[in-house]
């Protein structure tokens, strides 16, 4: 088979179905359908005609807030280009083809509008489709988004190959000019297009969101929405009711209900009426059937919340929960699903561009996570100064993650004296080296006793009585 009739079968439907039991055999529920899903065990062909509706995936509540949790903390992350340092560090380049990709992904999205499609798409419909467009040097200059509903993996057989090519059928993007690709419906190999997929439990090629597992949880609240609705719109219930030990006539109870309306509602709400009569006022509780249902739309709130993998106080679900700092909780999220899904997206980056077979060394694409607690100022400045004082920053590599300029004499850790390694315990330490001896003074000048002094006082003084006696001595002569 030569490779232009290979080709040829990729406009064909698929020919490996999705259902593994076989196409139009029966398997267990729940269908995917054409605006949402059926979470049943059996549906008829004519399911439409028998009472049953699909369930329309992004209409609830509860999933959009689960989604654009995710989006909200992974739209504001910024992108790098990370590579290891052959002395263990890590650099980022800031030059490379992937770097200004994680930056400008297209002409006409930014890095959070990306993130946005993305993971939305892919929480939804359990893939996201994007088509590169390669500059002269080969590299991904671009990424163009399309929609998952519209994308198909096209499996090529070829002669003597173990393994079929892979294709992808894309739908149209508005923004891009339909003769670059020749149609609206573009055929691209596997090697242009970003395919980004959750569990594939029925395909390789195709991920299915998470939402098939809420089937049941979904039906139950939308069910239970659609009667709420229908009961708002179609019936009304009292606040309270009037109730009497006499019997009233017709006309009484008509003039009774008059006044309390007149005395009540519209400009008088919140007056005090008078009743007369035995009459009293008995407010309605909600009942246990509506207890019941609030219940259950909280349980189906948590369910999805867990299924999803969001912490409960991220979506307003704080009963049964303790209250955290927002650092603990973002960081439970990080273990749980956030961190997950950020590690997903990255290495199936890595995969698309190539950074999986780089030969010497390791780069990696990495969305950095410390801008979700760049608000903890407290929090931030305590870590770093731990890392500093405990000698795993330099303070200019502490000062470079906060913006701040380079200090002098500040790009070498410290750390303390005392601070030893844990085999300096088991020998003595080394013994502390003799200070050199300090040079020798000059001779000085002999110095005489305490006796030698008074000696030489009283000769000093055995001259001077001489001395006078002399001249004494000849003034009596003259």
């Amino acid at each position: 088979m030569g490779f232009a009739s290979a080709l040829s079968r990729i406009v064909q439907p698929l020919t490996k179905a999705a259902n593994p039991a076989g196409e139009a055999n029966w398997h267990a529920g729940p269908y995917t359908v054409n605006g949402g899903f059926l979470p049943y065990s059996s549906v008829p062909w004519n399911f439409w005609q028998s009472d049953m509706d699909p369930v329309s995936m992004p209409s609830c509540s509860i999933v959009e807030a689960c989604i654009w949790a995710y989006i909200r903390a992974l739209a504001q992350l910024p992108g790098y280009h990370r590579r290891d340092r052959d002395d263990g560090g890590v650099e980022t380049v800031t030059t490379s083809a992937l770097s200004r990709l994680l930056r400008t992904p297209n002409s006409y999205q930014t890095s959070s509008d990306f993130l946005v499609h993305l993971i939305r798409s892919l929480l939804l419909n359990g893939n996201s489709y994007w088509l590169a467009q390669r500059n002269a040097r080969n590299e991904v200059e671009a990424l163009h988004w399309t929609d998952p509903r519209q994308c198909r993996v096209r499996e090529v057989p070829i002669g003597g190959q173990a393994f079929a090519e892979i294709f992808y059928e894309i739908g149209p993007n508005p923004l891009l000019e339909p003769n670059v690709f020749g149609t609206r419906a573009m055929v691209i190999p596997a090697r242009d297009v970003l395919h980004i997929k959750l569990a594939t439990p029925r395909h390789p090629l195709i991920g299915e969101t998470w939402l098939s597992a809420l089937a049941y949880e979904l039906s139950t609240r939308a069910g239970i929405n659609a009667g709420a609705a229908a009961f708002a719109a179609n019936q009304s219930r009292p606040s309270g009711i009037l109730t009497s030990d006499m019997n009233l006539s017709g006309a009484q109870v008509a003039d009774l209900r008059a006044a309390w309306k007149r005395e009540s509602s519209g400009l008088n709400a919140g007056n005090v009426p008078l009743l007369t009569m035995g009459v009293k006022f008995q407010p309605m509780s909600i009942s246990a059937e509506d207890a019941q249902i609030v219940e259950q739309l909280k349980l189906n709130d948590r369910t999805v919340a867990a299924v999803f993998g969001v912490p409960g106080i991220i979506l307003g679900i704080t009963e049964g929960g303790t209250a955290r700092s927002a650092e603990a909780v973002m960081t439970e999220w990080l273990a749980s699903g956030l961190g997950w899904l950020i590690n997903h997206i990255e290495v199936s980056i890595d995969s698309f561009v190539g950074l999986n077979t780089v030969a010497a060394g390791r780069e990696y694409t990495e969305y950095d996570t410390r801008a979700l607690l760049r608000s903890l100022f407290a929090e931030r400045m305590d870590g770093l100064v731990k890392g500093v004082q405990g000698g795993v920053f330099a303070p200019n590599e502490a000062r470079a993650l906060e913006g701040y300029p380079a200090a002098k004499d500040g790009d070498e850790p410290r750390v303390q004296q005392q601070v030893v390694p844990l085999s300096a315990w088991s020998k003595p330490p080394p013994a502390t080296p003799a200070p050199k001896a300090p040079p020798a003074p000059p001779p000085a000048e002999p110095v005489a006793s305490n006796e030698d002094k008074i000696a030489e006082t009283v000769g000093l003084t055995e001259k001077l009585i001489l001395r006078v006696r002399k001249h004494v001595d000849f003034r009596r002569a003259a």
